[in-house]
């Protein structure tokens, strides 16, 4: 029909130019007119994700354009559809109808010759291979498609995977150099469709993280930040942003990664239906590492069973000696995971802790090995550090000799790597190990430590540096907690405090128990020598944040 047609033009163009709602709304009046058009349908499933960040809606919506498509005898489309549908159930974990439909795919468009269906096809055959030489083969077949029809939209997301599957065959610079050339593709105006986009930045974020290139993970992610709120991609946002705050952690600019992390969480709440979870595990992290347990906990709560939550809950679980809770939770993770995968690799350290702390150290020295040939296959320099660390606790607790080796090779490669609190915690390994042998280095080595530790704000590291120290008979503390000096913490409540916030109010803004908030507002008064929070309000807003002589 005329009006339909007129219709689905022009939804498209509002989709293109990132006109959500627009597009939305034209695709809806294109299903009026005919409650069954293929088209609309796909185009109202591709659009609907990108307004709501409701993925389950988007496909349900697709399934039918699927169906119609069929039905009417376009192949090509019901494979391009097909293709989403083999994406999306790979992402819910269901294994088996991934490969159906990618079976059904390959049925479809066989005899269709060169298509843009036929790349996308390539491409998710690329992510579902886990040997490198075939996802790279799949990448690079994606490409020449991509070139020899003229799409620039497959091309960027193609060169993505191609350089991805170059880093995992060990060239890393020339993958890198592949994904900097997508994503200046994609970002600089050569592709103009926002799943093609979305697909090239988080294959070339995926890398920095997967390899520790952090500063370039930082760059791109300044980028795509900029050009997604530009372009009105929420949900990429939300998730570069999520992305960009993980690595500002790992590299020690946590008060960034939170701001990140907090402005992530705001545009998912504009998502219906959307998922907060991997924001709310990365702050969750970023709690754990500045030793706020209760706020981790918080973070958590309704999301310990998410495969994104299993890091920070056993780390949780360790940090409070629940070893029996750390080791059933991380044990069921890893059974589900391909033994040699690289998802593993985050959870493979914390298996090393459980192990040690139950005196299992057999299973924590076969975790070791499993964590550092997974550096190898991988060629990442951060798993061999993370492995080294870890050899180096299975050696102490075994008392054999060989701990400071490993202590000595992890610390040049987290210096090297720029991850500042692995680094801090790898010289408390090593002052302790130089405790043990009546070493004089181990109280340079612990305040080293200690000073590292208070500049990030990692509380219980920091606790634990100055407790080693005062063993030692040496000064803890370079800034004495008790008399009138504020905690980190604290400071935090009086700066609430003096915006007239309850308990109540500033236990939800920190998310922490209001009974905490009751000692916190107890130190303040005392060490500040305040009566009541009116005075304590009033003596911050004359901007002191210690008591005057």
């Amino acid at each position: 029909m005329e009006g339909t047609h007129d219709l689905l033009r022009a939804a498209d163009e509002a989709r293109l130019r990132a006109d959500w709602e627009r597009a939305r709304a034209l695709y809806a009046d294109a299903l009026a007119t005919d409650p069954e058009d293929p088209e609309a349908l796909d185009g109202l499933g591709k659009t609907s994700f990108w307004v709501t960040g409701n993925w389950r809606e988007s496909l349900a919506l697709r399934e039918r354009a699927y169906a119609e498509f069929r039905r009417r005898g376009d192949v090509r489309r019901a494979g391009g559809v097909a293709v989403a549908l083999a994406e999306a159930s790979r992402i819910e974990g269901i294994e088996a109808a991934a490969r159906g439909w990618l079976a059904r795919t390959e049925r479809l468009l066989e005899g269709a010759g060169d298509c843009a269906e036929l790349g996308w096809l390539a491409i998710e055959r690329a992510k579902q291979e886990g040997a490198s030489a075939a996802r790279e083969a799949h990448a690079r077949t994606a490409v020449e498609i991509a070139q020899r029809i003229g799409d620039g939209d497959l091309e960027v997301a193609a060169l993505a995977h191609l350089g991805l599957a170059r880093t995992m065959a060990g060239d890393v610079a020339g993958g890198m150099a592949i994904l900097d050339e997508a994503m200046a593709a994609a970002t600089g105006g050569e592709a103009s469709d926002p799943l093609a986009i979305g697909e090239t930045c988080c294959m070339t974020l995926v890398a920095c993280d997967e390899w520790a290139d952090f500063q370039r993970a930082a760059q791109w992610c300044r980028v795509v930040v900029e050009f997604t709120r530009r372009r009105n991609y929420t949900p990429l946002a939300a998730w570069c942003r999520t992305i960009y705050a993980g690595v500002l952690t790992t590299l020690g600019e946590w008060t960034r990664a939170e701001e990140q992390l907090l402005a992530s969480l705001r545009e998912y709440d504009r998502l219906a239906g959307s998922s907060r979870v991997y924001a709310l595990a990365r702050l969750a992290e970023l709690r754990l590492r500045q030793g706020r347990l209760e706020e981790a906990e918080r973070l958590l709560e309704g999301h310990t069973e998410h495969p994104l939550a299993v890091g920070p809950v056993v780390a949780l679980h360790l940090a409070r000696g629940e070893l029996e809770l750390a080791a059933a939770r991380l044990e069921e993770r890893l059974a589900q995971l391909p033994a040699g995968g690289p998802a593993t690799a985050p959870l493979l350290p914390l298996l090393v802790d459980v192990r040690v702390a139950r005196d299992d150290l057999d299973g924590a020295a076969a975790a070791v090995e499993r964590l550092r040939e997974l550096g190898r296959a991988l060629r990442r320099e951060q798993l061999v550090a993370f492995a080294e660390l870890a050899a180096a606790r299975v050696s102490a607790a075994r008392g054999d000799g060989a701990a400071g080796a490993h202590l000595r090779a992890a610390l040049d490669l987290f210096a090297r790597l720029d991850m500042p609190l692995e680094e801090a915690r790898t010289r408390l390994e090593l002052a302790r190990h130089h405790a043990r042998a009546g070493s004089q280095l181990s109280v340079p080595e612990a305040r080293a430590a200690l000073s590292a530790c208070e500049r990030l704000g990692a509380g219980l590291d920091a606790d634990a540096a100055a407790s080693l120290l005062r063993s030692l008979g040496a000064s803890g503390r370079s800034a004495q907690r008790g008399g009138g000096e504020l905690t980190r913490r604290e400071l935090e409540v009086l700066d609430l405090l003096a915006e007239g916030l309850s308990n109540a109010e500033i236990a939800q803004r920190l998310v922490i128990a209001p009974k905490t908030v009751e000692h916190h507002v107890g130190n303040v008064l005392a060490k500040l020598s305040l009566r009541n929070r009116t005075e304590a309000a009033a003596y911050r807003l004359r901007g002191t944040t210690s008591p005057s002589p």
